[in-house]
């Protein structure tokens, strides 16, 4: 169901309360006023009649030959009913209907004030000749005149209400179409963005709430986009880092490798040539030695690649072994580091593999683009939720780095890693270079 219809079944539904309200309280209004006014009248005929009877006894009295009051020649009355009833019950005489039974109101209608109200009662008067009774004169309350009334007033007010919910329907659904018209730029701006148009925009509409909604699309499209050259940029930069890392491979292969293969070649031709045994001998114990080497660069050059070093050592020994191994080549710089053991064992295995890569790119990066003095490294817990946190913290920073910065492959790389983690990762720049990571920890 569209927004439109909500709102014509919203207001109808509304408008039909207040009807029904309205109607309800127009008819109690109506059979107070019938009630009273009907009262009124059947107490004016009862004291008129009882009052003629008391000051004139001669004309009231009763004759066999012309039994009547001459009531059913007054066709004015419209609130009673009069009859003149003799003592066997036989109706002598009475007014005359005031209304064709065409013309009532619908029976709904009068049993719907009927109910409202406590029944109208008859009054009656006694009708004597000299001291024996004759008969008696019967005054009937009859409300179907006013109910009729009402009932005239009301159906025009009906077809006045009608018309006005038709022109209500009317003007809300024209209003309400002209003012969703910016709704359908908003959804020309969305098909744009799903087909990849990082250029959509949705133009000012005039209304305060759509144009809010107009900002925040306008806001997302450049988020988006800046977020689609991000991924672009980085894929370009994993392409480039993918190949340089093919390329120091086949270095380290071919410089190290190669070499000592050559070298066992040698050393394994000199002994078939060798004279003596002490000869033999040498060659035998350097083709042992560079077999040693090559197996320790092996084993380097796979630690570099995998990560089966955590499963063999543990996260905190592969983290020391690390860190320890970038202290013996950078001698220039005092490395420090801090690891909370009580939390290094609650994390999961994928949450070790993404911390040590994250510590890994983070020393690399210092090693690419920094000349620090002092480097800290921590791992601690924080707050009482048992949050990580890690932090690497370097002085080796330009004067102008904070103006010049830019995130490169590696930073995003560990950018990438943490949102993985559901983590929060904050860059400052201000006396030292600080990288600050917290994750919460998964057991």
């Amino acid at each position: 169901m569209s927004l439109k219809q909500r709102l014509l079944i919203y207001i109808n539904a509304l408008l039909v309360g207040s009807i029904l309200i309205g109607f309800t309280v127009i008819m109690a209004v109506a059979k107070k006023e019938v009630r009273e006014e009907v009262l009124s009248t059947q107490a004016l005929a009862v004291f008129a009649i009882e009052n003629g009877i008391k000051n004139n006894p001669d004309y009231y009295l009763f004759h066999q030959d012309n039994a009547a009051f001459g009531l059913s020649g007054l066709s004015e009355i419209r609130h009673l009913n009069i009859a003149f009833i003799d003592t066997d019950g036989v109706t002598m005489d009475q007014t005359k209907p005031h209304l064709d039974l065409a013309n009532d109101p619908p029976a709904w209608f009068q049993n719907a004030l009927a109910i409202m109200s406590a029944p109208l009662s008859s009054k009656t008067i006694d009708i004597t000749q000299g001291s024996q009774l004759v008969g008696h004169v019967r005054i009937q309350p009859n409300p179907v005149y006013e109910y009729t009334e009402i009932w005239e007033h009301i159906k025009i007010g009906l077809w006045v209400i009608f018309i006005f919910v038709i022109l209500i329907n009317s003007f809300v659904y024209l209003l309400f179409s002209y003012m969703i018209k910016p709704i359908d730029h908003i959804i020309q701006g969305f098909d744009n963005l799903e087909k990849g148009n990082y250029k959509a925009r949705v133009s000012n509409s005039g209304i305060t709430e759509l144009n809010l909604i107009g900002n925040k699309f306008n806001g997302m499209v450049i988020k988006l986009r800046q977020a689609n050259q991000k991924i672009h940029k980085l894929s370009q930069d994993l392409l480039s880092v993918q190949e340089l890392e093919k390329q120091e491979l086949a270095r380290n292969l071919h410089d190290e490798h190669g070499q000592v293969l050559t070298a066992i070649q040698t050393e394994a031709t000199s002994i078939r040539s060798a004279k003596t045994i002490q000869s033999r001998n040498k060659s035998i114990d350097s083709i042992i030695s560079l077999s040693k080497n090559m197996m320790l660069s092996t084993r380097s050059i796979i630690k570099n690649l995998s990560l089966g070093l955590i499963d063999e050592l543990g996260l905190e020994d592969a983290l020391i072994d690390l860190i320890e191994s970038w202290k013996s080549r950078f001698t220039n710089a005092q490395l420090t580091y801090t690891i909370d053991k009580s939390i290094i064992n609650a994390i999961n295995p994928q949450q070790q593999a993404h911390i040590y890569r994250i510590i890994q790119e983070g020393i690399t990066n210092i090693e690419k683009h920094s000349k620090p003095k002092n480097v800290s490294i921590k791992i601690t817990v924080l707050g009482p939720k048992k949050q990580l946190r890690i932090e690497l913290i370097n002085d080796g920073i330009k004067k102008d780095a904070k103006k010049n910065f830019d995130r490169g492959v590696g930073l995003m790389s560990i950018e990438e890693r943490v949102s993985q983690l559901n983590g929060r990762c904050k860059i400052s720049i201000n006396r030292v270079f600080k990288i600050t990571i917290d994750l919460g920890i998964t057991h």
